[in-house]
């Protein structure tokens, strides 16, 4: 089956060993977290709407972990087997080993069923058949696993999908007051009520310790897959991978 990209996001020049050991970051630039970027995904397609790209280091000094974020805004208290993934989608990390800001690895997960029985497909770390925004789920492990149960579809790999806590923090109340213009995602058009001037009433975030976590009681689907670093061609102590991740729909 044959996939168009719906959304994507991007984390680039990745030091390897930022990725899986170092604790100085190499990061050179990044996108940051997106919630709800479009109305119409948020209100029609949120298995599409990615919000966060992480890269960690494993349980083994030897692994790395890669973290998608999807479905945000899923409120907190919600039952682990309510949400499930979208089963028309293909999830995607993207990896490039060569710096030529092509993928030459992808981590693909499918799904199907719905509810807390919701069966997981893992393909990958592979080379992909298709590249771009077109794209096709290679061949899956025969090994499957269950929503929000953690398994292993091959040795030394460990795959986790199901609903987790909001990993982002913004002080969303406050970023209002500095561009007014902006949209809660939870709230009709438009952000600033009918009859009040829409000009900034701050200029920066509060101080660390008066900031309020929008997110705080949000939760997101999280795919979540550990693998060895050689898995990826990580060279120990000089290569870099850039990552990034994508929903795509079936055309």
């Amino acid at each position: 089956m044959i996939f168009s990209t719906k959304r994507s996001k991007v984390l680039l020049g990745v030091g390897a060993l930022a990725v899986a050991a170092l604790a100085v970051g190499t990061t050179r630039y990044a996108i940051g977290s997106d919630h709800a970027g479009t109305v119409v995904t948020a209100q029609t397609r949120p298995g599409t709407d990615l919000s966060d790209l992480h890269i960690f280091p494993g349980s083994d000094p030897n692994n790395v972990v890669l973290s998608m974020s999807v479905h945000p805004l899923i409120p907190a208290g919600t039952a682990p087997s309510a949400v499930s993934f979208d089963q028309d989608v293909l999830y995607q990390f993207k990896i490039d080993n060569t710096g030529d800001n092509v993928e030459d690895l992808v981590i693909q997960a499918r799904f199907q069923g719905t509810g807390a029985n919701q069966k997981v497909f893992i393909a990958g770390p592979t080379k992909p058949s298709r590249i771009g925004t077109v794209t096709q789920f290679q061949t899956p492990y025969a090994i499957t696993g269950t929503l929000n149960q953690e398994f292993s579809p091959k040795a030394g790999m460990k795959v986790f999908a199901g609903l987790r806590s909001d990993p982002f923090f913004i002080d969303l109340d406050q970023l209002f007051t500095i561009l007014p213009d902006r949209k809660d995602p939870l709230l009709p058009s438009p952000a600033t009520p009918p009859g009040e001037a829409n000009t900034p009433k701050a200029t920066s975030f509060r101080a660390p310790g008066d900031a309020k976590d929008f997110l705080a009681n949000f939760n997101v689907l999280g795919l979540v897959v550990e693998v060895p670093k050689s898995a990826l061609a990580i060279r120990a102590g000089r290569g870099k991978i850039r990552v990034w991740e994508t929903t795509s729909i079936a055309q």
